[in-house]
């Protein structure tokens, strides 16, 4: 270890135990990480973090619970200096990486990407530093992948704006503010491709007419 260099605090919020296992077993094989925490749940991550302290957070994209996205923002406003990783198991557009830097998130990478780039990725994070990577060769995924591949909050909330529903009535339907209807807004345009409301509302009446069938 480099003098005066802290060991790296690692927190985990992996919503699969065997996934967060198996990667647990490779990353503490190095003497300077030290696992200060895990959850499988954003609620259960947000209600530890504090107490924990950890320097690192490694977050897994889609949680049972939430988008570990908004779990992100959430930790960041607890602890400003805390590095996070997200764990992504879809393509990264342009425009997703864009809103996951914009929110503070110091790295994305990709579960198919071996051990080593992740445990790579998060020692170079560790200090605040960037880490985009390399996802040029990922294809775009088609809007229904993309759609799948959406928050269970995300869904809801795209359904919600597909019926017309105004941004007032989300907010108070849904128990948030305006302003987070605004903010899910803008990641279901993003991660969909879209860049206005008709191309959604199309999109769902097609989607539900699809499965109906």
């Amino acid at each position: 270890m480099v003098a005066g260099q802290r060991r790296l605090r690692l927190y985990v919020t992996i919503g699969q135990r065997l996934l967060r296992d198996s990667l647990l077993f490779q990353i503490l094989l190095d003497s300077e990480v030290e696992l200060v925490g895990e959850s499988e749940t954003g609620v259960a991550t947000l209600n530890h973090l504090q107490a924990a302290r950890p320097t690192v957070l490694l977050i897994e994209e889609n949680l049972q619970d939430n988008d570990g996205l908004t779990i992100a923002e959430h930790a960041l406003t607890m602890n400003p200096s805390l590095s996070v990783l997200l764990i992504s198991d879809t393509p990264v557009s342009n425009g997703r990486m864009a809103i996951y830097l914009e929110a503070g998130i110091k790295a994305v990478v990709s579960k198919d990407q071996p051990i080593q780039e992740l445990i790579k990725t998060l020692f170079y994070i560790r200090n605040g530093q960037v880490y985009i990577g390399n996802w040029r060769q990922q294809p775009e995924p088609a809007a229904m992948l993309a759609y799948q591949a959406l928050s269970g909050r995300e869904r809801e909330v795209a359904q919600l704006m597909a019926s017309r529903l105004p941004v007032r009535d989300i907010a108070g339907r849904l128990g948030v503010s305006c302003k987070t209807v605004h903010s899910y807004k803008d990641r279901i345009f993003v991660k969909l491709g879209f860049e206005r409301l008709p191309e959604l509302i199309l999109f769902m009446q097609r989607h539900q007419h699809g499965a109906a069938e």
